[in-house]
């Protein structure tokens, strides 16, 4: 695959709306299916099993750095992409909630008798402390700079309220 192709298949990032609560079914049937992976290694000893599951809770839920910040009525997500394999990356929105998960790029292991490290998808959630409008959720690629804009829900300021002046 030669660069260009490489930087096309970057630009392709799968931006959807997805509930949260979905969001967090989905990560979780993850963090499980990575558990039962590691027990099974392990020659399916019992006795293990919070340690497995906060091993796999540890591999699946990636500490990818991002910014965040608003400008002209939008939030922003900023990320690089160049720690995903390229075409793997989705962006899931929710009102309140993103989800970034693609899968990494794998690294060099160190040695042979290393434990075989994760190469399934890793997840990102980021809480929102702001509602976006996640069905107009936009996302723009620069190189392997990823920024999701997701507008903000504007709020009806003055309903309800009854301030009088003194």
């Amino acid at each position: 695959m030669n660069a260009k192709e490489m930087m096309s298949n970057m630009n392709k990032i799968k931006l959807m709306a997805v509930d949260a609560d979905e969001q967090t079914r989905r990560i979780e049937a993850a963090v499980a299916r990575r558990a039962y992976e590691i027990f099974e290694r392990r020659g399916g000893m019992g006795w293990h099993e919070l340690e497995d599951w906060r091993k796999a809770e540890s591999d699946v839920q990636s500490k990818l750095c991002f910014s965040l910040n608003t400008a002209d009525g939008s939030f922003r997500v900023g990320f690089d992409a160049a720690r995903f394999e390229a075409g793997s990356v989705e962006v899931w929105t929710a009102p309140r909630q993103v989800t970034i998960c693609g899968k990494p790029v794998p690294h060099k292991r160190q040695s042979e008798k290393a434990a075989p490290a994760y190469e399934g998808i890793v997840f990102r959630r980021i809480a929102l402390r702001v509602e976006v409008e996640p069905c107009r959720a936009v996302a723009n690629v620069k190189r392997n700079f990823v920024e999701i804009r997701l507008p903000l829900i504007q709020q009806a300021y003055g309903q309800g309220s009854t301030a009088q002046a003194a």
